[in-house]
């Protein structure tokens, strides 16, 4: 399955793109595919990009010493989901990576559902990469879990 999305994000404050403190219009694509190559696996990718408006204008009042963004922002995402046990034990990895900032994010989980209403899961939560960008910031909260869900 394909899927493709497209939005403009309309920075009604600063339409100028003047003002350094509020984000810039931009116009934002979602390029995502999905397939099941065998019974109870999928994978899903998708690719999405950022392309800020008015860039001239942005970097003329960014002050100095402030982290330059750039114009097109560039991440890709991956999902790998296997089911096993009748399909009440779920094993699934995400992962994003930005290749504009060259960080990234990784989750591994382990789902298995008791019944209907109640499952569990352990899994995880990996940063990395370089400090300035959206997951390379959080590379100290490295953390694993545990829940236990009931649902009504």
């Amino acid at each position: 399955m394909l899927s493709l999305e497209a939005a403009h994000y309309d920075s009604r404050q600063d339409r100028a793109g003047t003002d350094f403190s509020v984000p810039n219009s931009q116009t934002r694509r979602l390029g995502g595919y999905q397939l099941q190559p065998w019974e109870d696996f999928s994978l899903t990718l998708q690719y999405y990009a950022e392309r800020m408006h008015d860039y001239p204008a942005y970097r003329a009042a960014l002050p100095p010493g402030f982290p330059l963004e750039r114009r097109w922002s560039h991440s890709v995402s991956a999902r790998a989901t296997q089911l096993f046990l009748h399909q009440t034990l779920r094993l699934s990895v995400y992962a994003s990576y930005s290749a504009s900032y060259g960080d990234y994010f990784v989750n591994p989980e382990l789902r298995y559902s008791f019944s209907d209403r109640v499952w569990g899961a352990l899994g995880a939560n990996a940063f990395g990469g370089k400090p300035w960008g959206q997951f390379g910031q959080l590379a100290r909260d490295d953390n694993i879990y545990v829940q236990l869900r009931y649902e009504f």
